[in-house]
């Protein structure tokens, strides 16, 4: 019997120039890689070519998005490829290393792997060009989300039009030529209920969104509610607030079949609907 059930396993897709690959169904796996950023999202089960992402953002300690985090390290370390850098909950932390310690333990051999506090509001810079900003979350456990941003120095307006050997003598004497641009590429919130939205406007600005959607079918809207999910309903009832490129669905249930997300989908409002893109195999 396979792994994965037809349609449900690893999914490769592009979305705004962003090339996004991974596994993501509710209670089994969920990791998503991001090669144009370097930068992992979740562990899922840490499949090999997980390995050499060595910058990873956990956004809660449910295992179907943590199990890997201990494989992750071993292999690494086996491999010669140095310890990872894990952004996660500051809450969670203090358990993670203590799972990381205890496996450790069990082989004897030392991962080094550098824990670090997601606190909302807190950025860190990824590259020159590229900076990761953490969100609050809304799930049943301590979550947080993730935003990614391109970094753009722009010169300032009211120099346009001057010359070059002008705005180099401004530089030279310490002036500020430039000003910062912050472009949001991708958001990303982890397991959360509808109160995401109202706590994190920011991501409706994202050019991708990659969000859950755990539910579809109408009697499971009080469950998704309950366990700090969203249901498709969650997306029609705020249509008109979503101004990203893509939105990227994930995180569906085996409750609802292929067919049944995917009709769902085609149930959003046209202008939001356009837009939206289901993270499923094909």
């Amino acid at each position: 019997m396979p792994d994965y059930p037809q349609g449900r396993g690893r999914v490769s897709l592009e979305a705004a120039g962003i090339a996004i690959d991974g596994v993501s169904i509710a209670g089994h796996e969920s990791f998503f890689k991001l090669p144009g950023f370097r930068t992992l999202l979740e562990f899922g089960r840490a499949p090999d070519d997980t390995l050499a992402y060595g910058t990873v953002c956990l956004t809660h300690g449910h295992l179907d998005h943590a199990a890997g985090l201990a494989h992750h390290a071993s292999r690494r370390t086996l491999t010669g490829l140095g310890p990872a850098r894990v952004f996660a909950p500051a809450e969670a932390i203090p358990d993670l290393r203590l799972w990381v310690e205890a496996c450790e333990r069990l082989e004897s051999v030392r991962y080094g792997t550098r824990f670090e506090a997601a606190v909302p509001g807190e950025t860190v810079a990824l590259r020159r060009d590229l900076e990761l900003r953490i969100l609050p979350g809304r799930h049943r456990v301590p979550t947080v989300g993730y935003l990614f941003s391109e970094v753009r120095r722009k010169l300032r307006e009211d120099l346009a039009g001057r010359s070059g050997p002008e705005i180099a003598a401004l530089r030279e004497s310490g002036a500020e030529v430039t000003r910062r641009e912050e472009i949001p590429l991708l958001a990303y919130p982890g397991d959360c209920g509808p109160e995401i939205f109202d706590a994190v406007p920011e991501l409706y600005g994202a050019k991708v969104l990659l969000i859950e959607c755990s539910f579809f079918a109408p009697e499971d809207v009080g469950r998704a509610h309950a366990y700090g999910h969203l249901h498709i309903s969650d997306f029609t009832e705020r249509a008109d607030l979503f101004q990203n490129e893509f939105v990227v669905l994930t995180h569906f249930t085996m409750r609802s079949s292929v067919e049944e997300i995917r009709a769902g989908i085609a149930g959003l409002p046209p202008s939001l609907g356009r837009r939206v893109v289901a993270f499923l195999a094909p």
